[in-house]
């Protein structure tokens, strides 16, 4: 069926017939209702008969789960905020019935054709549930596993009287064991005896999800086809040598193949075709009564592909084919496929000690970092997914892990990093914590006890294979990693590693620990990753980390309006000698040490939460260009822990729940510019990257020292080439002796035709008490000019006439009558400093903001640190 002809079914009602085509789909995910099990005294065949009254039903969220449910109703308060997490019942106290709830829906009445198959698709159930319609039992065996679809052939079932209802019942039962989330990292660890995902049960980042994501939590639909059915299509390609992007290609080479799946109790025949394109190929078929088959195509040949290339290394190009099946000119069923044309490739660099990733037979040094999940509840969407995506690529990273306590992520996540460039490392569901890579006084069984986790090893291995099947076609998919910090069992590791993705994938490289030995030599001890929490700026430089860190992260506190929406007025006190308040330590607040305090008296949360971006930025600039100055020699790459947070947490984080940038987000994407000019702090050595496949030539490095007050202290330049893939020191920031107390040092990189390429600006100070000079600069007025380029496309002209420094100016869009924070918003840069007399030009893209949205309600708002804030509305 084409994912291109989805049909939503909001426009249905109940007891509406309606003629659908062989190939096509309906999204069910509006007009559910749901009911606690315990408060139903009958079963589904009552629930879905005809006749059942409906008393005192919630309208229910699916997808979604039983608390997104209750949240929706008015049940529960807000989990993410305050400690209203706390006013829950734990499913661990209240009991699994009290979260086992029965789902209903009226599926709209289909005028089938003869020949016409109609199929039930669940693509996620947490944990166990069974399938109800028209008071039938529709799955002979009741559904385990959240990481397993479903495919259920429903004609049979179908009622076909005039002005009759089909009602679809399903229940769902919570995993179990549920766990006891007691405080450890998976609360006691019993919650990965299932098949499901571990952080429910609370991490050191999350608190528990009271109803450990119960429910029918990722999409419903219904597919007609005709007598033949296309499963789970595969484009595999080949890309043989060392190819450059941007250039005419050689050829490369695709197999397709396919399961035909025969629904009827007669023998099929017809003919199985493939296009990409204006290129098509056939290949016959006959199929026996309930038979299925996988078919494969010769391999194909494509000349001059535009190849697909991971972010800052070329074009993501993508292309599209479609299958259908035909039987005397008649279309059974139809898939239409994304997928692009990529060769990934490994090996183990000796000399450096870390695994080195290939595509396309090119080196991808690796900066990228952990994704836990886009929503803790599983409120799940292809918008969100689009935004939080495209803030990875624009922070110019290369690669996502989707972190092992989580889930395999949904195929729109995987769809926006198609598109964006974003390689992906997708653990499967095993940690270390909870699966007994050590031993744990908070884990309720022993360490050999959960080692042999899951329960049903047999469970794990099939769902394995259904999500391989689910994500394989999608180029941004990179590796399999078997668990976080520690692989599964020896008999699954053995599985996986020897029959399921050689058979079932086949082109890409399986490791089965995060910290494996075969992605690092740990020469310094420790686990193979970290640490956490806040660093000094110079020991990313100094201080040698793993040859490829897998999580390596810092603090992040957000800024203060996601604070506002985070907690009551009385919690927003700042942290007193870096101890925080109940409610932030609930929200699991990371300290800064004494960055903040050391620029001065903190005055009040507004205060605090601006010091903390200027921490955020320079911590995580510093992280990225440690890792940089140490490619290919000392590094493979990194991985930040953490990208984001799922919930409203204080710790690790380039954009907070609400998808509002921190000022990490922007350090990190000027420290990681595929070209680079940077400052090593270690040895003040001016470094020029070059992360692109190609030479550039003519380079021109112009270095500024300026004091506070903006005045220019010295400048001087240096020319110089640079090889692809590499980088070259151009010289030494100091050719005398350095400025005292608080300065800066801008590097601004040009090309031969004066054109800046990058440019990069650094705070610094000959003493920790230089920091308060900050409180020295006088107040700014900036001037701002906005004025439409295209579409939902702005441009701000920033000039600052003034004689002081404007220093680390934010830029944000709220509601000029609301003062609300519009988000997501993709500002160009951001917390900028302008000098006086110095002007900037920022792009800005609305265009993700919700469709509703009155841009001529919007005002682009900017706060300097020193000087009162700057409003422009977007009609003026």
């Amino acid at each position: 069926m084409s994912k291109n002809s989805v049909l939503t079914v909001f426009f249905l009602f109940a007891f509406m017939s309606v003629g659908f085509a062989q190939g096509e789909e309906i999204l069910l995910n509006t007009g559910w209702k749901a009911k606690r099990a315990s408060e139903l005294p009958v079963d589904g065949t009552v629930i879905s008969s005809a006749d059942f009254e409906f008393y005192d039903w919630m309208d229910a969220q699916v997808p979604g789960t039983v608390l997104t449910t209750m949240l929706k109703n008015n049940k529960v308060p807000d989990p993410f905020y305050g400690l209203n997490n706390e006013l829950i019942p734990d499913i661990y106290d209240t009991g699994a019935d009290y979260y086992t709830f029965w789902f209903h829906k009226r599926l709209p009445k289909l005028e089938l054709q003869e020949g016409q198959q109609v199929w039930l698709k669940f693509r996620g159930i947490n944990y166990s549930a069974n399938v109800f319609l028209n008071g039938q039992r529709v799955n002979t065996d009741t559904h385990h596993g959240m990481f397993l679809r479903e495919k259920y052939l429903i004609t049979p079932f179908l009622s076909q009287e005039d002005g009759a209802a089909n009602n679809l019942a399903v229940i769902v039962h919570p995993p179990n064991p549920v766990g006891h989330a007691n405080g450890g990292q998976g609360g006691d660890g019993t919650i990965a005896r299932s098949v499901t995902q571990q952080f429910t049960a609370g991490w050191d980042w999350i608190c528990p999800i009271r109803d450990r994501n119960t429910g029918i939590w990722d999409q419903v639909a219904i597919e007609i086809t005709g007598p033949v059915d296309i499963q789970n299509p595969f484009v595999r390609s080949r890309v043989p040598g060392k190819r450059t992007s941007g250039k005419k290609q050689k050829p490369a080479f695709l197999t397709v193949s396919a399961e035909l799946v025969n629904a009827t109790a007669e023998d099929q025949k017809g003919v199985l075709v493939a296009q990409i394109g204006d290129q098509k190929w056939t290949l016959p078929a006959t199929l026996k009564t309930r038979e299925t088959v996988t078919l494969s195509f010769p391999e194909i040949k494509m000349e001059n592909p535009k190849l697909w290339w991971p972010n800052g290394l070329g074009e993501a190009n993508l292309y599209q084919l479609e299958l259908s099946f035909q039987q005397n000119n008649t279309q059974s069923d139809k898939e239409a496929v994304g997928f692009g044309i990529r060769e990934t490739g490994t090996y183990f660099d000796q000399e450096v000690g870390g695994r080195v990733f290939l595509v396309n037979g090119q080196k991808v040094f690796i900066k990228g970092g952990n994704w836990i999940a886009s929503d803790a509840l599983l409120r799940l969407s292809p918008e969100r997914y689009e935004a939080e995506v495209r803030m990875h690529a624009e922070m110019n990273m290369n690669m996502i892990r989707v972190w092992g306590g989580a889930m395999p992520e949904r195929p729109e996540f995987y769809e926006a990093c198609d598109k964006y460039g974003l390689l992906v490392w997708q653990d499967l569901w095993v940690s270390g914590d909870c699966n007994g890579r050590w031993p744990d006084p908070k884990k309720k069984e022993s360490q050999a006890r959960r080692q042999a986790y899951p329960d049903d090893h047999s469970l794990f291995l099939t769902s394995a294979i259904d999500q391989i099947k689910m994500l394989r076609n999608h180029p941004s998919l990179y590796l399999w990693c078997g668990g976080n910090e520690f692989p599964p069992p020896p008999d699954i590791n053995e599985q996986l590693e020897e029959r399921i993705f050689p058979e079932f994938d086949g082109t890409r490289y399986y490791v089965n620990e995060s910290t494996s030995d075969s992605i690092l030599r740990n020469t310094i001890g420790g686990n193979g990753d970290g640490p956490y929490g806040i660093q000094d700026p110079l020991r990313f430089f100094v201080v040698e980390s793993y040859p490829f860190n897998p999580e390596l992260g810092s603090v992040g506190v957000p800024n203060v309006e996601a604070m506002r929406k985070m907690m009551d007025a009385k919690d927003l006190v700042p942290p007193s000698n870096d101890r925080p308040n109940q409610v932030w330590r609930y929200h699991k607040y990371i300290g800064y040490g004494n960055t903040i305090e050391q620029m001065g008296e903190i005055k009040g949360i507004e205060d605090f939460c601006k010091k903390a971006q200027l921490v955020n930025y320079e911590q995580y600039r510093a992280l990225q260009e440690g890792f940089n100055a140490g490619m290919w020699n000392q590094y493979t790459g990194m991985l930040v822990w953490k990208n984001q947070n799922p919930w409203t947490a204080l710790r690790g984080q380039f954009y907070d729940v609400f998808l509002d940038q921190t000022g990490g987000f922007y350090g990190y994407q000027h420290g990681a510019s595929p070209i680079h000019a940077q400052l090593n702090l270690n040895d003040s050595t001016i470094c020029v990257m070059n992360q692109t496949l190609s030479e550039v030539t003519d380079l021109t490095v112009e270095v500024q020292l300026i004091g506070l007050d903006g005045k220019l202290l010295h400048e001087r330049t240096f020319e110089l080439d640079v090889e692809a893939n590499a980088y070259k020191n151009a010289g030494r920031l100091f050719e005398q002796e350095k400025p005292e107390g608080f300065y800066f040092a801008r590097l601004s990189l040009k090309n031969k035709q004066d054109e800046l390429v990058d440019e990069n600006l650094y705070w610094l100070v000959s003493e920790p008490s230089d920091w308060q000079q900050l409180d020295n600069l006088a107040p700014v007025n900036l001037q701002v000019n906005l004025k439409r380029t295209e579409g939902s496309n702005y441009l701000a002209d920033i000039s600052n006439k003034d004689q002081s420094t404007a220093f680390f100016i934010r830029l944000k869009i709220t509601d000029r009558m609301t003062g609300e924070l519009m988000l997501p918003v993709f500002f160009e840069d951001n917390y900028l400093t302008l000098f006086p007399g110095e002007q900037k030009q920022i792009a800005i893209d609305l265009s993700q903001l919700p469709k509703e949205k009155d841009f001529n309600k919007l005002q682009l708002e900017l706060a300097p640190w020193n000087g009162k804030r700057i409003i422009k509305t977007f009609n003026e």
